[in-house]
């Protein structure tokens, strides 16, 4: 079984209607989905099955797509449902993911290369966390946030494409930046807004930077 990914189809997508594969407990799968689940390092999506709360979306052992449902569902193997995305939550998210690969291209390019060990994204706030032997200094991260402004401000498209080479494979581009994701995005850069950073101390050798959306 393999999920049809209707988010990497139209990110913009907010409903849909699927057919029942499976149901475990509180879990469900679907032939396909426009429900993003929690992967390289970006939450997954909220919303409603039939009415019924979808608390969080996840991959399972063979990467096909889990609905965890609040309640036991209601509905059964073989029915055609009504699956409904949190909107609000989700765009705020694609602003996010895209904010944090523009802060990162000019965070390479005032600090100079740096290793991601991780990140985690949410409507809140992106914190990626870089190996550094030494703090980030707090005016060149103030130079890095204020260069990402001043791209973001520019209205500049954001695409995402599958990597020819590669099945399963995806890029995101915007103007000169490049690089691999698989996440939700916007289309361009003016529905991102105005963004902030702030540095934390992530451990030994660690560095964090968040980045938040000041709207």
């Amino acid at each position: 079984m393999t999920t049809l990914k209707l988010y990497w189809q139209d990110a913009y997508l907010k409903s849909f209607k699927a057919k029942i594969i499976k149901i475990d407990g509180h879990k469900v799968w679907l032939d396909k989905t426009c429900f993003y689940p929690e992967s390289g390092g970006q939450c997954g999506d909220k919303g409603l099955l039939q009415g019924q709360c979808v608390i969080d979306t996840k991959l399972d052992a063979d990467k096909d797509i889990i609905h965890i449902l609040e309640e036991t569902p209601k509905f059964q193997v073989g029915e055609e449902i009504l699956g409904e995305i949190n909107w609000e939550r989700r765009h705020k998210i694609m602003r996010v993911h895209s904010a944090s690969h523009i802060m990162e291209h000019f965070l390479i390019k005032v600090f100079g290369p740096l290793k991601l060990l991780g990140s985690n994204l949410n409507e809140l706030r992106d914190s990626s966390t870089y190996f550094s032997e030494e703090p980030l200094e707090v005016g060149k991260l103030k130079t890095v946030e204020e260069l990402s402004n001043i791209f973001i401000k520019k209205n500049l498209p954001i695409i995402t494409f599958f990597d020819e080479t590669k099945p399963n494979f995806r890029i995101w581009q915007c103007d000169e930046i490049q690089i691999p994701c698989g996440g939700t995005h916007p289309l361009n850069t003016e529905e991102i807004g105005q963004i902030q950073l702030k540095r934390e101390k992530g451990g030994k050798n660690k560095e964090k930077v968040i980045t938040t959306l000041l709207s």
